[in-house]
């Protein structure tokens, strides 16, 4: 069904590159009058007029009296090979915001109308060059924030999913022979009823932590930390400016600088990671030092991965390695720093070496060796499971509403014969999940959430 704002008579465009001023603008056009509007204000620099035939051509835009826009790269697609379907052009011209603006006043003069979000992809399903599941991908490609995340939704076609659901379908068979062989024997009702909770409970467990999955995808919930700890004045801000690139910690001599934690996004591996410099680790009476002091510990303790960085020309300290003793189950490194002083000396416990690393955060030295030690501990860690599309998450928040309704029955001690029925209710949802993407199913999401120009 269409939308009652859609018109395909209609020739649309939008702004399909970054936000201006860019080097680069893209302004797409699309429908039944692209090329002949495009032909209009379009001149190749050879000479002659604008074909309507696959090509690239060089040239200059003008407004409709003529006055020149821009010089301007034009590409002329013919339809049904291309991306909507019908013939499109694409106008690739400077990022300048009032070159832009006057290129969309030309066209809404010309008869050419903004399109909606959306609605190019939408254009496309509609002339069967894309099908509803492909946007539905298209769609998670524009949320996505790291290598990871990519590489998931890429791998969608490998049957995962499918496998993970009929999995949990067999859970709901074996319930539902428990709850058959109840109706047979009304005597030993509470005993066989009651072996359904079990693959019920897990059942609506699994299929919890999937929606999770897509939750925690599309609202960016989860980012690991990585946290740099130490003593004061062993030189975690220095490193924390380090890995950064940039001045964003303060660094003094006075130990004790960092009363608080410091955040800053970094990406190793492809992934997001939320780099977390702490106030330093040892004993103190004032008041705003020891909640620095307290506030470190927790980030460390909620860490996904941590540096212990020591002062390497005085040495580990007992409590140093108390911390290690106390972290050491959490993947970590070492980093034995400050080898640009003379008094630097290599680290001489055996039970830590593995994981140690000289470097000098003030000159760089060893920084490189360091990143890559983070990328090769980092780039591996993503989270496990495959990732429901927003349509497979919504149906599977429907069949979990089933399985929980049937565990409140259960619950509540309702006949075997109620029972069984909502158990086959539940089934029936679950095998939804992965059944056929229907337009109908992501058409509110093209037109909610997709960006203008798509």
């Amino acid at each position: 069904m269409l939308r009652d704002n859609l018109n395909l008579s209609k020739t649309i465009f939008a702004l399909a590159s970054g936000r201006l001023p860019a080097a680069v603008a893209i302004v797409k056009m699309s429908g039944p009058d692209a090329f002949l509007f495009a032909s209009k204000i379009f001149k190749p620099a050879a000479g002659g007029a604008l074909e309507l035939k696959r090509s690239m051509v060089w040239g200059t835009l003008s407004d409709v009296q003529g006055s020149k826009i821009d010089d301007c790269l034009t590409l002329v697609f013919v339809g049904p090979n291309s991306h909507t379907g019908e013939n499109a052009i694409e106008f690739q011209c400077h990022g300048s915001v009032p070159v832009v603006r006057k290129l969309e006043k030309t066209l809404i003069e010309l008869g050419a109308h903004p399109a909606e979000r959306g609605e190019f992809s939408y254009r496309a399903h509609l002339n069967g060059r894309i099908s509803p599941a492909e946007i539905e991908s298209l769609g998670d490609v524009f949320l996505a924030r790291e290598q990871g995340d990519l590489r998931k939704i890429y791998s969608r076609k490998d049957g995962s999913l499918t496998q993970k659901i009929l999995s949990l379908r067999e859970n709901l068979i074996r319930v539902q022979a428990i709850l058959d062989t109840a109706i047979d024997f009304a005597d030993e009702y509470s005993n066989v009823v009651g072996q359904a909770r079990s693959p019920l409970k897990m059942t609506i467990h699994e299929c919890s932590e999937i929606i999770q999955r897509y939750s925690t995808f599309k609202n960016a919930a989860a980012v690991s930390r990585l946290v740099i700890a130490g003593k004061p004045n062993a030189g975690k801000s220095s490193l924390f400016n380090a890995l950064l690139g940039h001045y964003r910690a303060i660094v003094h001599e006075e130990a004790g600088t960092t009363r608080d934690v410091i955040e800053e996004d970094m990406e190793v591996g492809g992934q997001r990671w939320k780099l977390v410099d702490t106030a330093g680790f040892r004993e103190s009476d004032e008041a705003r030092e020891k909640e620095g002091i307290e506030i470190g510990e927790r980030f460390l303790a909620s860490s996904q991965f941590w540096i212990l960085v020591v002062d390497g020309s005085s040495g580990i300290t007992h409590e140093e390695e108390a911390l290690i003793e106390k972290y050491r189950s959490k993947p970590h490194l070492v980093v034995w720093n400050k080898k640009d002083l003379s008094a630097w000396r290599e680290p001489s416990q055996k039970w830590y070496r593995s994981s140690v690393h000289p470097l000098s955060a003030q000159t760089g030295e060893g920084i490189v060796e360091l990143w890559k030690k983070l990328d090769l501990h980092l780039s591996s860690r993503e989270s496990p499971g495959p990732l429901p599309t927003a349509v497979e998450s919504q149906r599977l928040i429907t069949a979990l509403e089933s399985m929980r309704t049937l565990l409140a029955a259960l619950e509540r001690g309702e006949n075997p014969e109620s029972l069984s029925e909502k158990n086959r209710e539940a089934v029936r949802t679950l095998e939804a999940v992965v059944g056929e993407v229907g337009i109908e199913d992501v058409l509110d999401r093209v037109f909610g959430e997709f960006c203008i120009g798509k």
